[in-house]
């Protein structure tokens, strides 16, 4: 009896274990990120698929407060001001550029049009521009998400800094925000 319990045990055991290992297992996503950069300004424009509804993508892209949590460059978030659909974000992110380290901050104004559309602009920061724009368009039982972005950077190693880098560094955001959807969504599905 109680060799049958602890076979039992060792089964709920490794049930939990695998469950927990597919939470965190990340999601391979087709990220198409295009880059062009003419020494003044990087424009940067992305598509990419997740498995998932609007609304789980939005909870996750509108996640101000917690982002610095799932995207590695953010080392701090947080909504500073409300007014409706619109808030204010102060951010501190560090990017790493060969032996640089470049520390950016940006208090942006963001505007929600729940489910749809994030637009994002820079109202004080290290750079002199930034404005993105993020669309959801449903696909089915998928989400479509569409970035484009215009920056002119203050810091000047930035405007010198090759395009497959600035294109390596968003698809590595890309693939974090698309593995914090799947994994919040399959923790859903194990706890609902």
């Amino acid at each position: 009896m109680l060799a049958e319990g602890g076979k039992q045990s060792e089964k709920l055991n490794a049930a939990t274990v695998n469950s927990a290992a597919q939470i965190v297992q990340p999601h391979n996503s087709d990220i198409r990120v295009k880059v062009e950069n003419d020494g003044e300004q990087i424009i940067v424009k992305a598509t990419f698929i997740v498995p998932a509804a609007p609304q789980q993508v939005w909870a996750v892209l509108t996640d101000f407060d917690n982002i610095s949590s799932f995207i590695s460059s953010i080392q701090s978030s947080k909504v500073v001001g409300r007014s409706g659909d619109d808030i204010h974000v102060s951010q501190h992110a560090i990017e790493k550029y060969a032996f640089l380290t470049i520390s950016l901050e940006s208090v942006r104004k963001i505007n929600l049009t729940p489910f749809k559309k994030i637009h994002e602009r820079m109202i004080s920061g290290s750079m002199r521009k930034m404005e993105e724009t993020t669309q959801l368009l449903p696909e089915g039982n998928h989400t479509r998400i569409v970035y484009h972005a215009e920056i002119i950077p203050d810091v000047w190693i930035l405007r010198f800094i090759g395009p497959h880098f600035i294109e390596n560094e968003a698809r590595k955001q890309f693939q974090e925000i698309s593995n914090e959807i799947i994994r919040r969504k399959q923790l859903a599905v194990t706890t609902g």
